[in-house]
């Protein structure tokens, strides 16, 4: 396994996670395969937010013995009405479940204390709220109950606030190559048929949208956790938008991304979690996702999705490293992104122009101008 400090927490996460969502209506002998499978090949991430009390407790028998090896997200808010999934802001109903999800897993704790599914903007005002569901939050990690705060959710305005509100640590957000070129507005059942109707400069408005959320959680250091990698598996098969991907191919887009620390795909099966597990042993042109070029409406030719299929640099710079840290210092300058750049072993400034990473760069990115500006941002 591959680790990334999960932002500011300090603690180190494997890139390939595991959602649970396709385990609710599982048996136990299946739901303690898959986990047994992801925790004994590394994985120490699992996002838990379901509130179906036989999934957590199935989940709860798999993590016997190793509980203390894997960080769980749990949320607050999901509740089950009428045996059925529900979104909750009702305090007392929260916690009940909250306690539920801690007797049923046999643990007193949860890693990541996500508020769940915060979208809409009034939404955010009754969350946010230290009478409501924040004040529940910030009382159990006093408590000891929750280790560190987060947020799930699917969109960008809302995303901002909570990453400059300076209470949540993490960040769980959809990303795959389809959902970063979607109108903000899109619905999500719309974004999952992936339906591509808008104007080249729709696309790119909504690139760069997402693109400045990512980079504000780089400087803020909030951990994104990547959901939705797979946009519902419809990037592997025939779909409206032409883009056909495997799921390393899709992990790879995420786990190039600014600030993200781990992937959370839902994995149904061991063979679904070996296909995730794929990702760290893949060859750089299994995971080359230069394919998503081939829909006409991603036009975001010229801006570096940190893939680096420009390398190998003859003098040794990590383009798309150094790029990345550029791009995050254009939203906000501060000492840590300084840092960032300092610890680099090599700067810009060793840039010999010779173009051969302009030939490789499968969207069309103007590499020795991004290398100019790194000198001018940083000196050197």
């Amino acid at each position: 396994m591959i680790y990334r400090k999960l932002g500011r927490t300090g603690v180190d996460v494997g890139i390939i996670g595991l959602g649970a969502e396709y385990l609710e209506h599982e048996p136990e002998k299946t739901v303690v395969s898959v986990v047994h499978e992801a925790v004994d090949s590394g994985v120490n991430y699992i996002d838990l937010f379901l509130a179906s009390p036989g999934v957590r407790d199935n989940i709860g028998k798999a993590l016997i013995n190793k509980r203390q090896k894997v960080m769980v997200a749990g949320h607050l808010g999901a509740v089950m009405r009428n045996g059925q999934y529900s979104r909750s802001r009702d305090n007392d109903e929260s916690l009940t479940y909250f306690d539920d999800l801690l007797t049923r897993l046999r643990t007193d704790y949860i890693d990541v204390l996500m508020l769940h599914y915060v979208d809409k903007q009034d939404d955010y005002e009754r969350v946010f709220d230290h009478e409501g569901p924040l004040g529940v939050a910030l009382r159990l990690k006093k408590e000891g109950k929750a280790r560190f705060i987060g947020m799930s959710s699917h969109n960008v305005p809302t995303s901002l606030r909570a990453v400059d509100s300076g209470y949540i640590d993490v960040l769980m957000f959809s990303i795959n190559p389809a959902f970063d070129m979607l109108p903000e507005e899109m619905p999500e059942i719309s974004k999952r048929v992936i339906l591509y109707h808008q104007s080249p400069a729709a696309v790119n408005k909504t690139f760069t949208a997402r693109q400045a959320l990512y980079h504000a959680c780089a400087v803020q250091n909030v951990a994104l956790v990547a959901m939705k990698p797979y946009a519902a598996g419809v990037l592997f098969r025939d779909n409206p938008s032409s883009i056909i991907l495997t799921p390393v191919q899709c992990l790879s887009y995420a786990l190039s991304q600014p600030a993200v620390c781990t992937v959370v795909p839902g994995c149904l099966t061991v063979a679904e979690v070996q296909g995730a597990l794929a990702f760290l042993k893949a060859t750089e042109e299994e995971k080359d996702f230069s394919a998503i070029q081939c829909n006409p409406m991603w036009k975001v030719r010229g801006n570096c999705m940190y893939c680096n299929h420009c390398l190998p640099c003859p003098v040794s710079i990590d383009i798309g490293t150094l790029t990345k840290i550029t791009d995050t210092a254009s939203f906000v300058m501060n000492d840590s992104v300084a840092a960032e750049y300092r610890a680099l072993k090599v700067k810009a400034s060793a840039c010999t122009e010779c173009g051969e990473c302009l030939e490789r760069c499968p969207f069309g990115v103007d590499v020795i101008a991004n290398m100019s500006r790194a000198v001018q941002v940083f000196g050197e």
